[in-house]
């Protein structure tokens, strides 16, 4: 039977498939020809100023495996800096609990961010920076690691190493996805070619439902989309967490009358913004501010501001070298120490949420039943930032001001600010769980395709 406008339709569906395919080559054709043409005077630009020199080769897909025992499979995981590093060393666990014979490849976009996963994660697993994703390279990449199973972790859309990959069959997964309000914008724009990349994982592991439904009208098939978790809320305290306590307070200086405020992941200009509260406090309280910008590349930036304020300030290098704390305000220059850093933390501010970033994690510092603060733009950690408010251990403020306001009161109400430690605490507690589910959909992805 032929029902009107069948025939139509599906003429329209074989010919959107046809655009699809073309829209594919051509932009690997465009992204080839413009890089390889350029390719000689980028490499004399590297050679000449030195940016971009420090992991050059792996950029360009040399790799060098180091030969591991067993037969299992090989797994790799991208991640992009620190917090993906993290999240890929909790997944790494739940993975071998049910895959021990596994080997592990973890690709990271930013130079930190491989340093901390040669540093914290197991010493066999080899540890790489992320290929370029342009032709050759990426086939190289895909020769070379020869991966049975790829996991990227959160949302970075490579189409042609993910095109490679899936060329080559290799079971692919998308996990911790997340479409911030500004991501999807742009993925709405470009439509065509990522629903053939989205389509090209066997599951994805959205955050939540706000991101699922993201997914979905970006081209996902609504049955290989579901809700996970955050993997990053899995974070659990050490064993030897007194230890840690006594560590940063005795490097630091610390006494049982000083108030700790840990002013994590910041952007530009949020310390212009903060630093009159710090000023304004430090002058009539005994207060010790640690100043983590989320991006080291900004300590000049960030130095040049306090010797223009007339504000002295350790760096947490030098004290962790031995030297003795002498100011109020210490800049942390180092890698990977704020998670620890937020164990002594009296108050927490979160950055990237006053001026537009969409906010950074909460639960790394809710974890150590810490009340936190944050700004009005938490986009990316909505449902964090929603459930701590909702319990009493989250603090929504609209600027510096109202921030300033609410330290004093919590200063002067000491037993609110225990309180609402607790139930910061209970509410990170409560979301662990998302590692061992997103582990279980790479089994299941596997066994569908024994």
């Amino acid at each position: 039977m032929n029902w009107p406008g069948l025939s139509g339709a599906i003429a329209w569906v074989e010919n959107l498939i046809v655009l699809v395919n073309r829209l594919s080559v051509l932009y690997k054709l465009a992204v080839g020809l413009v890089f390889w043409v350029c390719f000689p005077f980028l490499l004399a630009l590297v050679l000449i100023t030195g940016r971009h020199r420090r992991g050059l080769f792996q950029r360009l897909g040399f790799y060098r495996l180091r030969r591991t025992p067993g037969g299992g499979r090989r797994i790799w995981i991208h991640a992009a800096s620190i917090g993906e590093v993290r999240a890929a060393g909790m997944l790494i666990d739940e993975l071998r609990r049910d895959l021990p014979d596994s080997r592990m490849v973890v690709t990271t976009m930013t130079i930190h961010g491989r340093a901390f996963a040669r540093s914290h994660l197991d010493a066999e697993i080899d540890c790489f920076l992320a290929p370029l994703d342009v032709p050759l390279i990426a086939g190289r990449v895909a020769s070379v690691l020869a991966p049975d199973v790829y996991i990227c972790l959160e949302t970075e859309l490579w189409p042609l190493l993910i095109g490679e990959l899936k060329n080559r069959g290799v079971a692919s997964f998308l996990l911790n996805g997340r479409l911030s309000p500004r991501s999807i914008k742009r993925y709405r724009r470009l439509r065509l070619l990522f629903k053939e990349v989205i389509r090209s994982f066997q599951h994805i592991g959205a955050i939540s439902e706000e991101d699922r439904q993201r997914f979905v009208e970006i081209g996902a098939e609504p049955g290989s989309v579901t809700v996970v978790g955050n993997i990053k809320d899995d974070f659990v305290l050490p064993e030897d967490l007194a230890a840690i306590k006594k560590r940063w307070s005795d490097l630091l200086a610390l006494n049982e009358n000083t108030d700790v405020m840990v002013v994590g992941s910041t952007h530009s200009p949020e310390e212009k913004l903060l630093l009159p509260v710090f000023s304004r406090l430090t002058s009539h309280a005994k207060q010790l501010w640690l100043i983590a910008p989320r991006h080291l590349d900004r300590l000049q930036e960030i130095e040049a501001l306090l010797q223009a304020n007339k504000i002295d300030y350790d760096l947490l290098s030098r004290l962790i070298s031995g030297a003795a704390r002498r100011q109020a305000l210490v800049l942390v220059d180092t890698i990977g120490d704020l998670a620890e850093l937020y164990s002594i933390a009296t108050f927490v501010f979160i950055g990237g949420s006053l001026m537009g970033y969409g906010g950074h994690n909460l639960m790394e510092a809710a974890i150590w039943e810490k009340p936190v603060f944050f700004g009005p733009d938490m986009d990316d950690f909505k449902e964090g930032a929603r459930l701590l408010e909702q319990a009493g251990g989250g603090f929504r403020i609209a600027d510096a001001e109202e921030l300033e306001q609410l330290l004093i009161m919590f200063s002067d109400d000491r037993q609110r600010l225990r309180q609402a430690g607790l139930e910061a605490g209970r509410v990170a507690r409560s979301l662990h769980g998302a590692g061992r589910r997103q582990a279980q959909m790479v089994l299941r992805g596997l066994n569908e395709l024994s």
